[in-house]
């Protein structure tokens, strides 16, 4: 009797745990699954750095929606990145203290076996200046969760948050694929004469279309003198001054420029301009790069008018 329960003490045992217990474990939750139609709608992600005196802003927004193929989404971002001068020193590109770059890439979205793939097919850029307009096309891995789509490629990631889940058309490029020389500008610029006070020119410019390789330009120039210290300036007896200035062109197009001439001018008058002589009529030749005008003066003064918003 003995030998037999020693037997049935050594069978007990050799159970795994919870044998002959009822079973109190939870069962597994659920895989959460996801299909091409959770990323359908828009995305945004923004980032916003600091270097080297500048502040840069990064601004991405994001469209996904059905295609041709039923097993692919289309989409289509639009990138934006402003970067500003912290000190208000303008930057050479286009004589202003912040510049902006765009551009737009088209792509497309399948399934992988870990995640979704996104495929770079495209891209477009906003003539500028201050962009060679080159891009590289990038592939991604993405994982969704929730509101959250992370995007992963070799050395990096971001996050973009969905705006919604609509079906809507893809964004379209924002900027006119053929801008018109017609139409205002401005331009505006700080610098030191040579007695080391403070000289703001602001010009606000009218250009308007005679015939299609011939418009008439008109344009009126403020001065204003700033005394360094704060001190009185001796010509104007104030630690200011000011005059204004209107000229008269007409330009010409010379293939893919344009040729300027002025034609008259109204000079300002003011105490501290009557020792110098007005100056003579310019002329310049004018490049167009989206919403800029590069003016190249005789002497190789070089301008850089910008559309005002």
């Amino acid at each position: 009797m003995k030998r037999a329960l020693v037997v049935c003490a050594l069978a007990a045992a050799c159970q795994p745990p919870g044998a002959g217990q009822p079973n109190t474990t939870r069962p597994a939750p659920p895989v959460r699954t996801f299909t091409l139609s959770d990323l359908v709608g828009g995305w945004r992600w923004m980032l916003r750095t600091e270097e080297a005196g500048t502040t840069r802003i990064e601004d991405e927004h994001w469209r996904f929606r059905p295609g041709a193929v039923p097993t692919q989404l289309v989409g289509r971002y639009v990138r934006t990145v402003e970067v500003r001068s912290d000190n208000r020193v303008p930057f050479s590109c286009n004589q202003r203290p912040w510049y902006r770059q765009r551009a737009v890439f088209d792509v497309t979205v399948d399934i992988t076996m870990q995640a979704f793939g996104i495929k770079e097919t495209a891209y477009r850029s906003e003539p500028s200046p201050c962009d060679r307009g080159f891009r590289h096309t990038s592939e991604y891995s993405a994982e969704l969760d929730g509101d959250r789509l992370t995007l992963r490629w070799s050395d990096g990631k971001q996050t973009l948050l969905q705006l919604d889940d609509k079906v809507a058309d893809l964004p379209t490029d924002p900027w006119e694929a053929s801008p018109q020389i017609v139409g205002a500008w401005q331009w505006d610029a700080t610098s030191y004469d040579d007695d080391l006070n403070l000289r703001d020119e602001s010009e606000w410019w009218q250009v308007t279309k005679r015939t299609d390789s011939m418009v008439d330009a008109t344009y009126r120039r403020r001065v204003t003198i700033r005394s360094g210290d704060g001190k009185p300036i001796a010509c104007a007896k104030a630690p200011s001054w000011s005059y204004d200035d209107a000229f008269v062109m007409r330009g010409q197009r010379e293939e893919e420029h344009w040729h300027f001439y002025e034609l008259a001018s109204d000079p300002g008058d003011h105490p501290c301009l009557r020792t110098t002589p007005h100056r003579a009529l310019d002329e310049a030749t004018a490049e167009q790069i989206g919403d800029y005008l590069i003016l190249e003066w005789r002497g190789k003064r070089r301008q850089i008018l910008y559309r005002p918003l």
